[in-house]
């Protein structure tokens, strides 16, 4: 066979059949369709991973489940951070000098959200560089010292500060924590790995309003804000001591040439796969990162060029990244950052515990859709789900408009509102966060999948970004526009963006169950793959049938 040399190699010589992947080894080709393992080795092709896991290559072993547990920390940072300011904000008072505005409200809460912008785009450009763990491990210093900085603030400029710092590690935690699960997790089972993480956000928000709800009333006010922050301290420890245990991406240790490593790596996670399968698992990863190699030899300038003149890459960008915003754009996280406002405003009495209605809703519906995600599929999740969050998000509206009627359609604070419609706006908020947490609350973050592994850290980093800059639209603006627009008038403006992200799923969001992280990439090369991506999935069925079949 002819050695395929490396200056060969470019991100655009791929098959646009997916059936042949350049690598730098000559036995090192994928080939989809070799009709048994044995005929695999004696052609010299390496062939879909139906065929590793026949050889029990997915089987979880105690040490992966430790592994993606630990990695998942971030997640249940990132979520504990993200929510905590929604019961603690109520019990600053006067303890940085002044009671604080509408408009310093929105620009603490916003602090985090600001820092996670640059938390992504920095830890996620680093990935590659350092490596996933150690970017993992940097969060964990942003989440530890800002969380010390924000529990000793005694003026607004300082709690902002912290809220930036916290919110480098929030950001850096939202790129890493799924894209290090991605590179590490079995196809058979990736979506449910990457749902652990997911699931660990809305988790850590849910012990956010929980501890919340605990020192409103019973806690000194000036104690319990500050005892809230310094709390997320504990986890951050946690996961850097329990770093040294946690291997590296091998697809990082290849880049690096630690070819040795990489294999223990695989070895030690696929427990139970023989000697023969290591060896194909590692060459399959091989051929891919010869095109990250390539990709690196291009100048910064270049490499975002690339990025957005190469069709395949664009489209993925654009999937993840429009699919990242529209989950913030639906307003599902007001109801998080601004929960004791809200529910306050509403006449109830404890709204740090009503605040457990759309963290702990979400988190149980959440845990459902990672459950089914590997059977159901991403994109049915979606298409199927995001109905229903439009239902609730106009239930909402109505009962929004009923409720308000009295007072000029504002949320007035002291005002004694219908028990009944009440009832009905939180009725409309608990469909609607079902719904949120079964699509968007998850699937947002198997962002990865959709990569190719030369522009994963990059790209992702990309997605994660514009999540964060969704975000902080709708954070910064969220009490303003309850002033101007009314609670109608806002929740109506989030129900117009749902029903454009709902079409932009229908029309560009492919599937990606079943596919191997490197097999996905090939999903771009002819449009939004919607078709293309089904076409595959039931090709792959189709060999495993054969394959098992054959067994």
């Amino acid at each position: 066979m002819q050695e395929i040399k490396q200056d060969d190699v470019t991100p655009d010589s791929a098959s646009a059949k997916g059936d042949l992947v350049y690598g730098t080894k000559p036995e090192a080709v994928h080939y989809e369709n070799a009709p048994t393992l044995e005929g695999a080795i004696s052609s010299g092709h390496l062939i879909d991973e139906n065929l590793l896991r026949a050889e029990n290559e997915d089987k979880v072993t105690p040490y992966f489940i430790f592994l993606i547990s630990i990695a998942a920390v971030a997640g249940f940072l990132f979520g504990y951070d993200t929510a905590i300011i929604g019961s603690a904000l109520p019990m600053v008072g006067t303890d940085l000098g002044h009671v604080l505005s509408a408009s310093e409200q929105e620009i603490i809460t916003a602090g985090c959200t600001i820092g996670a912008i640059f938390g992504a785009l920095i830890l996620g450009g680093l990935a590659d560089k350092i490596g996933r763990k150690w970017s993992m491990a940097l969060a964990d210093f942003a989440f530890t010292i800002g969380a010390i900085i924000i529990a000793a603030s005694y003026s607004v400029p300082q709690m902002i500060v912290g809220r930036l710092v916290l919110g480098v590690g929030v950001g850096g935690a939202a790129v890493i924590g799924p894209l290090y699960i991605t590179e590490l997790a079995p196809t058979a089972v990736r979506g449910r790995c990457i749902g652990v993480n997911a699931f660990f956000i809305p988790f850590g928000q849910v012990i956010a309003s929980a501890l919340g709800a605990a020192f409103q009333g019973r806690v000194p006010d000036h104690i319990g804000w500050r005892t809230l922050f310094a709390l997320g301290v504990i986890p951050s420890i946690v996961q850097l001591t329990l770093m040294h245990w946690l291997p590296e991406s091998p697809r990082v240790l290849l880049l690096r040439g630690q070819t040795e490593q990489a294999r223990d790596t695989l070895r030690t996670i696929y427990k139970g796969a023989s000697d023969e399968v290591i060896d194909f698992k590692l060459q399959v990863t091989q051929q891919y990162v010869a095109a990250t190699t390539v990709m690196h030899e291009f100048s910064i300038m270049q490499q975002l060029k690339k990025y957005w003149t190469h069709k395949p890459y664009r489209r993925a960008i654009i999937a993840v990244s429009a699919v990242q915003a529209f989950g913030q754009l639906t307003g599902f996280n007001t109801l998080l950052y601004y929960s004791g406002t809200v529910f306050g405003l509403l006449g109830l009495k404890n709204s740090a515990a009503a605040g457990l209605i759309p963290s702990g809703g979400n988190a149980m519906f959440l845990f459902i859709g990672m459950t089914i995600v590997d059977k159901v599929g991403r994109r049915r999740l979606l298409v199927t789900a995001i109905p229903g969050m439009i239902l609730g998000m106009v239930w909402m509206i109505i009962s929004f408009h009923f409720l308000t009627k009295q007072t000029g359609g504002d949320l007035v604070a002291g005002f004694t509102y219908s028990n009944a419609l009440v009832g009905s706006v939180l009725g409309a908020i608990l469909l609607f966060t079902v719904c949120f947490g079964l699509t968007y609350s998850h699937i947002v973050w198997y962002q990865s999948e959709f990569l190719a592994l030369e522009i994963r850290a990059f790209g992702s980093a990309i997605a994660t970004t514009s999540c964060w800059l969704a975000n902080l639209v709708v954070s910064v603006a969220y009490l303003t526009q309850l002033e101007s627009l009314g609670a109608t008038g806002t929740y109506g403006l989030y129900l117009g963006f749902m029903i454009i992200g709902y079409i932009f799923v229908y029309y560009c969001y492919p599937e990606t169950k079943g596919l191997s992280i490197d097999e996905t990439q090939s999903v771009f090369l002819d449009g939004y793959g919607v078709k293309k991506a089904d076409a595959m999935l039931k090709e792959k069925r189709r060999l495993a049938a054969q394959l098992n079949a054959s067994v």
